[in-house]
């Protein structure tokens, strides 16, 4: 009888069979629709419709936020409670701002001719 500590494992499978077995599972078909990567023209175009919709998510997100937190709620979100209360101070500056400005026909036209230089 041998002696030590010797273990035998199971047989490593040859290179052959391994290859076979990868074509194998790579002829299995899979689930779902077949997709690829884009190339060149198309990737491109790709590549800004997802920055255009991730600035739309980000807008939505942020007035999502000023809305929630306008409702006078406790909000724990700080990423978004930052964004919102920017939000906020954003339509609150956008809101004087068309409060300020002169409403009236006649108004406006007097801020022209002052503009030109002509004394109303």
């Amino acid at each position: 009888m041998a002696q030590g500590k010797g273990k035998f494992g199971a047989a490593k499978k040859s290179a052959g069979s391994q290859k076979k077995k990868a074509v194998k599972q790579k002829k299995k078909t899979s689930k779902g629709w077949k997709t690829h990567a884009a190339k060149g023209r198309k990737a491109h175009v790709a590549k800004a419709e997802q920055a255009t919709s991730e600035a739309i998510n980000r807008k939505n997100e942020a007035l999502v936020s000023a809305r929630a937190l306008s409702a006078g709620d406790k909000f724990f979100l700080s990423d978004i409670k930052d964004s919102g209360k920017k939000e906020l101070a954003e339509q609150n500056e956008a809101k004087t701002k068309k409060e300020n400005k002169s409403t009236k026909v006649s108004d406006r036209l007097k801020d022209q001719l002052r503009k030109l230089g002509r004394e109303v």
